[in-house]
């Protein structure tokens, strides 16, 4: 049963400074690394190409639906749980930019992640103001629920 995702802090800020360059669209990168015990451990956060809308799978299963103009295409080339070296393809972390949703995931979220058979998948929310902007981030196992974040520095 997983009950953590551990992951570097430099790993996930090159994450942040991409989803800010996206802002104040929603962004989406894949997750890489290995379950080891209780903890999901995150080596890598890579972007991938996006497959135009209506081609690929959907996080490597389905269909992709309809996508709106300021929402992500979550279609993958590979499909989770494929291995590259010794790190395994986990999920993905996409952003949610703006007030309205937090780190909760949306039912869609949720439908997505399960469909696409994401072990591991992560909500990086984006808030900006005039002088400041607010970043909170949580993770989800489609099996285990929410995960508590372990920062290595």
């Amino acid at each position: 049963m997983l009950s953590e995702v551990v992951i570097d802090r430099r790993v996930l800020d090159q994450f942040k400074r991409r989803a800010l360059r996206a802002y104040p669209n929603e962004h989406a990168e894949q997750l890489w690394g290995r379950v080891e015990g209780k903890a999901a451990h995150i080596y890598h956060i890579e972007p991938f190409d996006e497959v135009p809308a209506g081609e690929g799978t959907l996080l490597g299963e389905g269909d992709i639906g309809e996508q709106k103009k300021d929402e992500v295409n979550f279609a993958f080339e590979q499909k989770i749980g494929t291995y590259h070296g010794k790190l395994r393809l986990l999920g993905s972390i996409h952003t949610h930019p703006g007030d309205e949703f937090g780190t909760e995931p949306s039912d869609e979220d949720i439908r997505e992640a399960v469909r696409g058979g994401e072990i591991v998948w992560g909500i990086y929310a984006i808030r900006k103001t005039a002088k400041r902007r607010f970043i909170s981030c949580r993770f989800w196992s489609t099996a285990h629920g929410q995960l508590e974040l372990v920062m290595a520095e």
